[in-house]
């Protein structure tokens, strides 16, 4: 989708927006968080609906309701994406790691639920509603139990540890941001089988081989690939160094470049190259978020 707020590319994106939440494909919610992308602007976003020559109809009451109740949260977002990182500046994975700490320290001071996932529009109503049904997903793909032991790269506040801590044995969440990690330890405060920590970003080394039986990166792995060239591919070693055998690793969103074969492409040689079985590739399985997940197997 383009971003440049341009009017008649925010009229084609407007349209092509409201014919998938018509058909179902996506929430309302989420509709107006591709919409805020599109145009960079809550206000912007806010006339492009307002001027919508269709007739009114649920889709179209449902975003311009969500974005007037939530017009805080969505100009909290447009000041986040005007100070996101230019990914491909770093110099190294060392600075790039850093810029994008910094980035989510700073995130998370304006909007927490935001910091973790726009579609939330700010609000940890909406977010609880999309963290449900993400989990819904785990329980539908057999990845939760008591036994299990549990890792999350890029945790962000802690929200799937919460979810996840009364389904699974131990729930262990890293991310690069201390304020980040600061926030999920208040938030799973009284969870005593959840364990936080901040990481190096360059990864699992704080963990042995063979005690995870489920590794899973929620909208992470995009920042490794802006972070620096390796990370993504270490990650996939490192997965498959601390998974135990039939352990699985879950991946929900790949990359940002927009190029949905390339990134099968991706993912199918990293699994061959790293000992995984390819379960679920690519696919699209949830209405409140559109990444696309891939669900892989230690062999």
């Amino acid at each position: 989708m383009t971003q440049n707020g341009s009017g008649t590319a925010v009229k084609l994106a407007l349209r092509q927006l409201l014919d998938r939440c018509r058909a179902g494909e996506m929430s309302p919610a989420l509709a107006v968080m591709s919409l805020l992308l599109a145009t960079r602007s809550a206000a912007r976003a806010a006339m492009a609906l307002e001027a919508c020559p269709d007739a009114p109809d649920s889709c179209l009451d449902e975003m311009r309701r969500l974005l007037r109740e939530h017009r805080d949260g969505c100009a909290r977002i447009e000041a986040l994406l005007a100070q996101e990182p230019d990914g491909a500046g770093a110099a190294s994975a060392t600075e790039g790691i850093a810029r994008w700490a910094g980035f989510f320290d700073a995130a998370l001071a304006r909007s927490p639920a935001a910091s973790v996932a726009l579609y939330s529009l700010g609000s940890e109503a909406l977010l609880a509603e999309a963290t449900a049904e993400m989990a819904a997903l785990f329980e539908a793909w057999d990845l939760l139990g008591p036994d299990r032991r549990i890792l999350q790269i890029g945790c962000g506040i802690g929200r799937f540890e919460a979810a996840f801590a009364g389904r699974v044995g131990e729930a262990h969440g890293i991310d690069i941001s201390p304020a980040m990690i600061a926030a999920a330890r208040s938030r799973c405060a009284a969870l005593a089988n959840v364990h936080l920590s901040v990481c190096s970003g360059r990864d699992l080394a704080p963990f042995a081989a063979d005690t995870m039986d489920l590794i899973y990166a929620v909208d992470s792995m995009p920042y490794l690939h802006l972070a620096g060239p390796g990370l993504v591919e270490r990650h996939f070693a490192e997965a498959a160094r601390v998974l135990r055998p039939g352990g699985d690793f879950v991946i929900l969103n790949f990359s940002y470049r927009g190029d949905a074969a390339a990134d099968r492409a991706d993912v199918g040689r990293l699994a061959r190259e790293h000992g995984f079985a390819l379960l679920a590739d690519g696919v699209q399985p949830l209405r409140r978020w559109d990444g696309r997940a891939w669900h892989l197997r230690a062999l």
